[in-house]
């Protein structure tokens, strides 16, 4: 079984890639695929949130998806507590289940309508025997009460709560499970502003007092940079840039970065930021352009952006991006060079 050194990082990704595969005629000839996870590459140290961001449709929720073994990967490694998660026979990934949730975006539709709160949370922890017979009832009221939800709401159904209850009762899900990593895979973007401020402070009480480790998905960069200590931003299946947040929020490098937070909303009407509109819609997945898969809609476009991919690579120590604009006089001759041959 392969292994890591885990000391540090809890979750490791190596070059992660989900396609999905199009067919263009009956018989199945002339196949495409979605390239939804193209290369993704991290790492998440233990405790901490790495946040994902990125346009709807460019393989953030794939991303958590498929690292978490819900779907099968096409290529790369995915290592968790030091355990490569797709060399895991059945029962070998049935036993770290636990270990690894998943919040999901829609609390409602995630939630079974037929079974009672207290079931719903209790479900799993009976499946892998979390606690004995004759403490799951204490175990589950604690676990309820941790987030914020009251012993008598385990006989009341799910259509019985808010959005906000609702997503409560998902998160409690999750903890009863006991486990080192969530996926939150867009938790408050379904709640009102104010329920969303509420939720992200629960999953930062909970994130302390447990020790969890989440990677955090979201569109919303405003929430993204109160909860996250990394944050990663996708494109079309790549990841274009990665740094620590307040670094990346002070200092973003990519040009689509640049674009995404220009668009955050500032609670100061003095204060005049440039819009950076991006022209078109983003791309199909299924016919990517070539070399950067951003230049059609990048006003820095320069000629190799056309024909080159851009090396993702380290720019400053701990910010890392994939752009021509940050390349070295030697890649530059190298990429010039490869064009010509």
């Amino acid at each position: 079984m392969s292994q890591i050194d885990n000391s540090q990082e809890l979750l490791v990704v190596k070059d992660l890639k989900k396609y999905f595969p199009v067919k263009k005629s009956i018989i199945g000839k002339g196949k495409t695929f979605v390239k939804a996870v193209d290369g993704v590459s991290f790492s998440i140290k233990r405790g901490s949130t790495m946040g994902l961001v990125g346009e709807s449709g460019c393989g953030k929720s794939t991303t958590g998806r498929t690292l978490l073994r819900l779907q099968e990967k096409t290529d790369g490694e995915v290592y968790f507590n030091g355990q490569e998660i797709f060399s895991l026979s059945k029962e070998e990934l049935r036993k770290i289940r636990p270990n690894i949730q998943i919040i999901f975006q829609d609390p409602f539709s995630s939630l079974s309508p037929r079974l009672p709160v207290g079931e719903i949370i209790g479900e799993g922890v009976r499946e892998h025997g979390i606690v004995p017979k004759e403490e799951f009832d204490g175990y589950i009221t604690r676990i309820m009460k941790a987030c914020g939800l009251q012993e008598y709401h385990k006989d009341r159904y799910p259509h019985e709560f808010s959005g906000g209850q609702r997503q409560r009762i998902c998160i409690a899900r999750a903890l009863a499970l006991n486990p080192d990593f969530i996926v939150c895979d867009e938790p408050v973007s379904a709640l009102d502003v104010s329920i969303q401020a509420q939720i992200i402070n629960l999953l930062k009480k909970l994130q302390k007092e447990f020790n969890l480790t989440y990677l955090f998905i979201s569109h919303d960069l405003s929430v993204v940079e109160h909860i996250s200590d990394t944050v990663g931003v996708m494109y079309l299946g790549n990841l274009v840039e990665y740094a620590a947040t307040d670094k990346l929020y002070a200092h973003p490098l990519h040009p689509y970065t640049k674009a995404l937070f220009s668009a955050i909303p500032v609670p100061d009407p003095d204060y005049k930021m440039e819009r950076i509109i991006l022209e078109g819609s983003i791309p199909s997945p299924a016919n990517p352009p070539s070399g950067c898969k951003f230049h059609t809609r990048c006003r820095e476009c320069m000629e190799m952006c056309k024909y080159a991919a851009p090396a993702y690579r380290e720019v400053e120590e701990g910010h890392f991006t994939a752009c021509h604009l940050y390349n070295t006089p030697e890649m530059n001759e190298k990429i010039k060079a490869s064009k010509t041959e």
